[in-house]
């Protein structure tokens, strides 16, 4: 990571002068009650904050090749808008595309170089999705906008003229102010829901099943040492030939999920796992796409998962959003690697500051 060394000071300093210590901490799984939630990587939430990373990740990969410095921009505001399909089994067709609304700043120049932004957030985003949803045709079922803009009070913060204008490039510092906070290790019910998701993807990442979607979800719910799971797995309506395909290949997720739940939870602990629980009223889980947005859902950065891949309703968290922030000065980006740095480290006991 290009600031690790700057990460390791900030940890290092926060260590000597910022942190206390207090006792008396209870282990999240000897609680009575924990709620965990994990919306998968087709999720609408989720796509915005893949592609808000994904295209600071490029753009700020183009700046260093280009200008030996990041340049500014965020990129934490993008959105998703739902469109509309007809489908049912073995067939569908979109009838409107989803929108991706691209909202933020981004520097359009460096001294005499213009930066066609707008051009690479389109590159980047289509191959995102695309990579994520194998089944979305970001032709014909996504239009994207871009709101992103160059303005600011400072002539010169998205104009740099030279390097003297990118401040933080020279000197990193906090342009903000924010809160961060971590855990680790993870809970038992936390692992678990990450562990479910894996279990419909390869080792390289690539889907396992060809007719399940990627708008995957979990939420679990513990009372002491009774685990109740709801997953929502939605089936590609192309490749599910009948209710009866449907119903049978549910059962084998359904036996799948179990024997994940089993390998982690204790023996004494019993879990119950209900799969598309709509079903029940006739409502099928079928999309053309694998993801929500072809039926109205939308997506904004920082209503997803937090940065251990969950939602842990019962945990200290903030209401930081980090994907898409700019990677040098952006102190709701830095202070989350940082915490989750530490935390991890100090929960194994590698921690050593001199």
């Amino acid at each position: 990571m290009v600031l690790y060394g700057l990460y390791k000071h900030y940890a290092k300093e926060l260590y000597k002068n910022h942190i206390q210590f207090s006792s008396g901490f209870q282990k999240i799984d000897e609680k009575d009650f924990e709620v965990v939630e994990r919306k998968g990587i087709g999720h609408p939430d989720t796509l915005a904050d893949g592609v808000a990373e994904a295209i600071s990740i490029a753009y700020s990969e183009y700046c260093l090749k280009e200008f030996g410095v990041i340049l500014h921009h965020n990129l934490d505001k993008t959105s998703l808008v739902g469109g509309l399909v007809d489908i049912d089994f073995a067939k569908g067709k979109v009838l409107k595309p989803a929108k991706l609304i691209l909202n933020g700043r981004m520097s359009d120049s460096f001294g005499s170089k213009k930066i066609d932004f707008k051009k690479m957030q389109v590159q980047v985003a289509e191959k995102y999705l695309k990579s994520v949803l194998p089944y979305l045709d970001v032709k014909k079922g996504l239009e994207i906008i871009s709101y992103t803009n160059s303005y600011s009070h400072n002539p010169y913060w998205y104009h740099p003229r030279g390097k003297k204008d990118v401040p933080d490039s020279l000197n990193p510092h906090s342009n903000d102010s924010s809160a961060s906070v971590s855990y680790w290790p993870l809970s038992l019910v936390e692992k678990v829901v990450l562990e479910m998701e894996k279990l419909f993807y390869k080792n390289d990442s690539s889907p396992k099943f060809d007719f399940v979607g990627q708008d995957i979800k979990f939420m679990a719910v513990r009372k002491k040492h009774n685990v109740d799971i709801t997953a929502c797995i939605p089936f590609i309506s192309t490749k599910t030939p009948n209710p009866a395909f449907y119903k049978g290949e549910l059962k084998k997720i359904h036996n799948g999920l179990m024997n994940i739940a089993r390998s982690y939870f204790p023996k004494h602990y019993e879990v119950n796992i209900n799969i598309n629980t709509a079903d029940n009223s006739g409502d099928v889980y079928l999309l053309l796409t694998g993801s929500c947005i072809e039926a109205g859902e939308e997506g904004v950065v920082g209503r997803g998962n937090k940065s251990r891949g969950v939602i842990s309703s019962v945990r200290p968290h903030s209401m930081e959003a980090s994907h898409g922030k700019n990677p040098v000065y952006h102190v709701g980006k830095i202070f989350t690697v940082v915490t989750d740095s530490l935390s991890k480290s100090i929960s194994e006991q590698q921690l050593s500051i001199e």
